[in-house]
């Protein structure tokens, strides 16, 4: 089950940076010397806005809200025109995601059952902003490695039914394994896990997850362990048109090493058989 804890705010983005200047208000270039910028006032200016006080300047905490006073305050003082009608800032939708993954996750077929630990073999999370989404008793279909790509002859879904189910994919595009497809050893944008999030939505998933190897991802599971594993910051899309799969992540190699192995080898030959139905 996989659980979200929602908090709401209006992020205000500034229309442009602290210009830092000449303490003494004058705003003339001539009169500082030719420049704009007193070095001094610059370093003033960084030590208060990474300030303990400031908190980070984190949304959802007392710190964005003495920021954003702080920054308002200075371009009131340097005479700056606001960029946004009659304001300096401009009111953006966010939400909080606390993702709640359970200690273990059990993936079972007529043959065999395997377990998987939380953190240490598998990472789950959502950017999809309800109350709580779950993955409980669903459906599994590997599909290669997600990729639909019209341009280089390539569909991973064809003759796939996904829709509400769970995708398991490979990490990067074609080319890792075989130099002669896609861009080779330069991964595509078909490589990246965010596109793969994003077309298992498209073609109605409810869920996908990456089988992680550190070659062709280009880096550790231990990246992946401490970049998605606790609360995130994300733009309120429930007003999007776009679709959102419920739980994006990331599946280790370590103890899923034989899956791995074993989905490389279904891969070639799904390869093939895509390659053939296009």
């Amino acid at each position: 089950m996989h659980h979200q804890l929602l908090r709401y705010s209006l992020l205000a983005v500034l229309t442009g940076g602290v210009i830092a200047c000449n303490q003494n208000g004058t705003n003339n270039p001539a009169d500082t010397g030719g420049t704009p910028f007193i070095k001094d006032s610059l370093i003033s200016e960084i030590r208060t806005l990474s300030s303990d006080s400031f908190q980070g300047r984190r949304p959802f905490t007392a710190g964005e809200k003495r920021t954003i006073d702080y920054l308002v305050r200075s371009y009131t003082a340097l005479g700056l025109e606001p960029g946004n009608g009659k304001s300096y800032t401009q009111d953006v939708p966010l939400v909080e995601i606390s993702p709640a993954a359970p200690s273990a996750m059990t993936v079972a077929s007529p043959k065999a059952k395997l377990s998987f630990q939380n953190l240490n073999d598998f990472v789950l999370w959502t950017e999809k902003p309800d109350s709580v989404n779950t993955l409980d008793d669903n459906e599994i279909v590997f599909a290669g490695f997600g990729v639909v790509a019209p341009e280089y002859n390539w569909n991973d879904y064809a003759g796939l039914d996904v829709k509400g189910k769970t995708v398991v994919v490979m990490v990067n595009d074609p080319g890792f394994y075989d130099s002669t497809l896609f861009k080779g050893h330069t991964m595509t944008y078909y490589g990246r896990w965010t596109y793969k999030y994003e077309e298992a939505a498209r073609q109605g998933a409810k869920a996908c997850l990456i089988i992680h190897a550190t070659a062709p991802a280009s880096y550790p599971f231990q990246v992946v362990q401490t970049s998605n594993g606790g609360v995130k910051l994300h733009l309120d899309t429930r007003n999007s048109p776009a679709p959102q799969a419920d739980g994006p992540g990331l599946d280790h190699q370590r103890n899923g090493a034989k899956d791995a192995r074993g989905g490389g080898k279904r891969q070639q030959s799904a390869g093939e058989r895509q390659k053939k139905r296009v």
